[in-house]
């Protein structure tokens, strides 16, 4: 789902983030800090669910949320306060919810199970994950792998953002411990559980492969890396130096983001 997090404090921001992950994650997230920059947002994204805080700079929650009815009347709006006072003028605008802070799981987690406007189930898309831990979801689960390196060639690729590496520079980086004749045959294992893997997921065409070119499907994903990168600046309140932390080789990406 596609969701936009409309407060004026960025801890707060990352706290509600980071709770959303914990009961529906692979999520795509947009941030925003006042009335302008939420609604330039709601313009120019298909955003499912909106959560706003009531006190903010210049105009309202409330003002952004009855500007989002009149723009977008498929998203979702949910208030996230501290004030209980502004729950009938909230609810007045038949709001999907209601949210006292500290936001609790269970609470967040009922309010995203009773939406008014439901969001549509199936979701093809891969949600990638780079920044901190590298993880990949898939219909709200988190994609595993029979082999931790499978997980590790797929960050690889997808660092290469589609352009294709061929089996020597893959096993130079993934598989430096080893002799290159044990590597490639090593190498060879791991592509075909891979391949089987995400097959069981009907992911197939996620991972392309080419005589000796392997590379990834990017137009089967949302990335945060990606949307980093394409300047969309609400992705940029993901990144705080960390990408890809399980993964020594992803340290030189860290220096190329920090100079973008």
């Amino acid at each position: 789902m596609n969701m936009l997090i409309a407060d004026d404090e960025e801890y707060m921001r990352e706290e509600l983030r980071d709770a959303l992950e914990r009961v529906s994650s692979g999520n795509t997230y947009y941030y925003a800090s006042d009335y302008d920059s939420a609604v330039d947002t709601i313009g120019s994204q298909e955003i499912d669910i909106a959560f706003l805080d009531i006190n903010m700079p210049g105009k309202s929650g409330l003002e952004i949320a009855r500007t989002i009815k009149k723009i977008s009347k498929k998203t979702n709006i949910i208030i996230v306060t501290a004030h209980e006072e502004y729950a009938l003028r909230a609810l007045k605008l038949f709001v999907s919810g209601y949210i006292l802070k500290p936001v609790m799981d269970d609470e967040l987690a009922e309010v995203l199970d009773n939406l008014r406007v439901p969001v549509a189930a199936a979701d093809n898309k891969v949600k990638v994950k780079c920044f901190g831990n590298f993880e990949m979801f898939y219909q709200g689960k988190t994609l595993t792998f029979s082999r931790q390196k499978e997980k590790e060639l797929l960050a690889y690729l997808i660092c290469l953002n589609g352009s294709g590496a061929n089996r020597a520079e893959i096993c130079a980086s993934l598989f430096e411990d080893k002799s290159e004749e044990k590597g490639i045959a090593y190498f060879r294992k791991i592509v075909q559980a891979l391949k089987k893997d995400l097959d069981k997921w009907g992911l197939g065409e996620l991972f392309i492969h080419n005589r000796n070119s392997y590379a990834i499907n990017t137009s089967m994903m949302d990335c945060d890396y990606y949307e980093y990168l394409s300047g969309v600046s609400t992705e940029a309140d993901r990144y705080h130096g960390e990408f890809m932390n399980q993964y020594s080789w992803a340290e030189i990406y860290i220096y190329g983001l920090e100079n973008y």
